[in-house]
């Protein structure tokens, strides 16, 4: 009996579990919402929206207090399948090995192809090569190869400068091997999301030759933080965060120079990740440089708007539009 009660409530909380997980509701803004008292939608996050200024609750669109089901508009589960996927391992760890998946247009024959280098997202501390599949496939389809690389992690014991030197030879492996995948080593650029978004900025700015940074919501000053913002004191070991020194050698803002790459920014109005500051500063170093760059900014969406709601169909096309001009 006491056997067979202990499964049932194993069971019981499993389901709890998943229903909790099914249950997870957004509002157009790529924001979590949930029913509160008198059956009014709340944002669960108004409470560091409102202490913060992020944004005025009070103002916000109505459709803010609305759930919302994701779907696209005119791009075609197709136009995601125009391209050949090849996974290789492009560096081996004692404890664990770094893989790339290419994303390479089908008729590639005879060609020497631009493409950019996709760096995920995760905090520095989770995520792969699966990131930014989408973005990646969508412009492989169209001319623009994808490199889609894994990194080493805080989580894997890794601190910035062996995530920095893992970039650096996942280009090198990419430009070596150019003519079997019929990539042209000289037209690249680096692009990401948050975490990736500091990392293809820092990329951007240090590697010679460089075509396009793209950079979604990303962090680009780490000795000019806020708390509760990214990065944290999580963060502290892989960066160096106690002290400046490091936190200026770890800041792609601090190497911004005049022949840097042109620059696609987004930043969402909505992020209770990244502080809008971050931007701001971006933007003013490269404007300072005379580097030309697009920021394109948008009211209330989350830290994931671009990638994750109705900004996303409109977002890839901008992407593709902008690499078949700079690469």
């Amino acid at each position: 009996m006491k056997k067979h009660l202990l499964i049932l409530a194993c069971l019981c909380l499993f389901g709890t579990s998943a229903m909790n997980a099914q249950e997870r509701i957004i509002n157009r803004y790529g924001l979590e919402i949930f029913m509160g008292k008198g059956r009014v939608w709340k944002l669960m996050d108004e409470a560091k929206i409102t202490s913060h200024g992020i944004f005025d609750v009070e103002k916000a669109p109505a459709d803010m207090f609305e759930p919302y089901t994701r779907s696209r508009s005119f791009l075609k589960e197709d136009d995601f399948h125009n391209c050949e996927t090849i996974e290789v391992v492009y560096k081996k760890y004692p404890s664990y090995e770094l893989k790339l998946a290419l994303d390479l247009p089908r008729n590639r024959e005879g060609k020497s192809l631009p493409f950019m280098v996709w760096i995920h997202g995760g905090g520095w501390h989770t995520g792969n090569f699966g990131g930014h599949s989408l973005h990646s496939r969508f412009l492989a389809g169209n001319g623009i190869a994808g490199v889609r690389i894994s990194y080493s992690l805080l989580t894997q014991g890794a601190v910035f400068a062996d995530t920095w030197q893992d970039i650096q030879d996942a280009l090198a492996y990419v430009r070596e091997h150019a003519a079997e995948y019929n990539l042209d080593p000289d037209r690249f650029g680096f692009a990401g999301h948050s975490a990736g978004g500091h990392l293809a900025s820092y990329a951007a700015m240090r590697i010679p030759g460089t075509k396009l940074l793209i950079s979604l919501n990303g962090i680009y000053d780490l000795v000019n933080t806020v708390p509760d913002y990214v990065p944290s004191s999580r963060h502290d070991e892989y960066f160096g965060l106690a002290s400046q020194e490091s936190r200026a050698e770890c800041s792609p803002v601090t190497f911004v120079h005049s022949d840097a790459p042109y620059c696609l920014l987004t930043f969402t109005g909505g992020d209770t990740l990244v502080d809008k500051e971050q931007v701001k500063t971006f933007t003013r170093a490269l404007r300072a440089k005379g580097v030309k760059y697009d920021l394109i900014y948008k009211d209330y969406y989350s830290h994931n708007g671009f990638n994750d709601t109705d900004l996303f169909e409109p977002m890839v096309m901008k992407m593709l539009i902008t690499a078949q001009q700079y690469l």
